[in-house]
């Protein structure tokens, strides 16, 4: 268990120590330093190889049952999504908006798409693609890469509403 170390780490350090997962302590974090400004009510969305957050109500943070209060990724945002997630389920938020997600919704209106664009040659050339990809070329106005980020951003916006 974790006990004996908390109480390790406390004694030799004189404070109190907590150990939480990397979301809900980055929302504790927000709250307390960043754009939460000390509210009592914080969420907290990380977007990386995964979509996780952390959720602070009345000041104190949530952790649902298992755990599984700020697993945002797992917000059903498309019905239609042919993507299974880690979950197991298909349509969670985190097979459209991870890094991960947002490369398979890249190939998949790429297939669809029958326009000149840069991230279409980059795919259909067999060429790795990342979100990063996805997003600097969006940035430059690539068709495709616009579709994709419109997309991603109308997912997002599912998931916070």
């Amino acid at each position: 268990t974790l006990q004996p170390i908390k109480e390790k780490i406390e004694k030799s350090l004189g404070i109190p120590f907590f150990i939480d997962n990397d979301a809900n302590v980055a929302a504790l974090g927000e709250r307390w330093m960043g754009a939460g400004d000390n509210q009592p009510d914080v969420v907290f969305m990380t977007l990386g190889t995964g979509v996780g957050g952390g959720i602070v109500a009345e000041g104190k943070l949530l952790h649902g049952v298992a755990g599984a209060a700020g697993e945002l990724g797992h917000i059903t945002v498309d019905f239609d999504q042919p993507i299974a997630c880690t979950c197991g389920k298909k349509g969670c938020l985190e097979t459209v908006a991870s890094a991960t997600g947002i490369v398979n919704l890249t190939r998949r209106y790429a297939d669809e798409y029958e326009g000149d664009a840069a991230l279409k040659r980059l795919i259909d050339n067999g060429e790795e693609v990342t979100a990063k990809t996805v997003f600097d070329l969006a940035k430059e106005g690539d068709d495709l890469a616009l579709i994709v980020y419109r997309n991603f951003s109308r997912y997002l916006g599912i998931a916070c509403a």
